[in-house]
């Protein structure tokens, strides 16, 4: 974390911030001294000295008639933020008996630049309610930085869940998350939390658009709801693809089967994503039983490969017989890969009943199939 912006945030210059340092780090100093280490004039270090006596960072003592500063003990920051939270606690009152009532209609904020983006998010920190995310979580984490960390960092200690959308691959302590296929991509992210809907839009200057309406957080919570866990979606290209293998085997399973494997579809994925979903798959010890066509260049490749890696089972049969596409399950998904001229597609199916079919189907094919 950069701790001279993290100082700034006190109201500090970069001269102030830059002489603080220099104080802590070298102990008691002249003025003259100061100026000399900072390579700035006399007076101006003096003026500087000043502001950081006002603020309570810096004290002095006089020796033989000379001024010595010296930099406070750090933890001397929280005593400040304390004092400042006091003196704002002290006034809510009657800033909150100044303000106006409540429009009858939905009341909106625009927050504008990163400072103004902090403290519309700020509000979930407060509130500590569930919060639905929709979007973008690289983009804020990219955007905001520092930010980022201190905001996730205060949401996981005081116990706040998330529940994510977003097409990113995203792990986030307290969180549930549920992946979107790459052609429903944001670089918006929606907040959603008791009352409030909070829309950043990460542009260069970020903005942030706060709701404040119960009506309006109910339907975009309603709407959420439809997306979260739906039973169908469609994944495309070589990403979606290997997308869908490895949430075959993210977590645990009973079963996991397929139908038409091949060596034509295992240089889609390469030998490094295989040996990766191995380690997966043999981390939540599951059991792969695979129907790969039987031609030959299928059969050698899947029985060297079969060699190489435990509770990995292959069984041949024609592609006549396996089909025209490749279907594979565990006990929460089916994924069906879908190759035509120069795309992929993966429909990828939760449904239970559809599930329970399809395992029945492949038991009936793994008896037929050949050694």
């Amino acid at each position: 974390m950069n701790k001279e912006k993290v100082l700034e945030q006190f109201g500090l210059t970069k001269a102030e911030v830059t002489l603080y340092l220099k104080l802590l780090t070298h102990g008691e100093a002249r003025a003259s001294e100061l100026a000399k280490l900072t390579n700035t004039n006399r007076t101006f270090t003096y003026d500087r000295l000043k502001k950081l006596l006002e603020a309570g960072l810096v004290s002095f003592v006089v020796k033989d008639i000379k001024k010595y500063f010296k930099a406070t003990a750090p933890n001397h920051l929280l005593s400040l933020l304390k004092e400042k939270q006091e003196q704002v606690e002290a006034i809510l009152p009657e800033l909150e008996k100044m303000s106006a009532g409540r429009l009858l209609g939905p009341d909106v904020k625009i927050f504008s630049s990163k400072q103004g983006v902090r403290t519309a998010l700020n509000q979930i920190l407060r509130e500590k309610q569930l919060t639905y995310v929709h979007g973008s979580i690289e983009r804020f984490e990219k955007m905001m930085k520092e930010y980022f960390t201190i905001w996730n960092a205060r949401r996981i200690k005081e116990g706040i869940k998330l529940r994510v959308l977003s097409n990113e691959s995203v792990i986030l302590e307290g969180a549930e998350v549920d992946i979107l296929p790459d052609e429903e991509k944001s670089s918006i992210t929606t907040f959603t939390f008791g009352d409030t809907v909070i829309i950043v839009l990460w542009a260069d200057i970020p903005v942030a658009i706060q709701i404040e309406s119960k009506e309006i957080a109910k339907d975009t919570i309603a709407f959420f709801n439809t997306i979260w866990n739906r039973e169908i979606r469609i994944y495309s290209g070589v990403d979606g693809v290997l997308r869908a293998f490895f949430e075959l085997v993210s977590k645990k399973t009973t079963v996991h089967l397929g139908i038409g494997y091949s060596w034509a579809l295992a240089q889609v994925y390469g030998t490094k994503m295989s040996d990766d979903w191995h380690v997966t798959r043999l981390k939540n010890k599951i059991h792969s039983r695979l129907i790969s066509y039987d031609d030959a260049d299928s059969k050698k490749y899947f029985r060297d490969r079969m060699k190489q890696w435990k509770n990995f089972d292959i069984r041949f049969l024609s592609q006549d017989i396996c089909g025209p596409a490749c279907m594979t399950l565990s006990d929460h998904m089916i994924a069906t890969f879908i190759y035509t001229e120069g795309d992929f597609k993966v429909i990828v199916n939760k449904n239970k009943e559809t599930i329970v079919v399809y395992k029945k189907h492949f038991e009936a094919l793994w008896k037929n199939g050949k050694k």
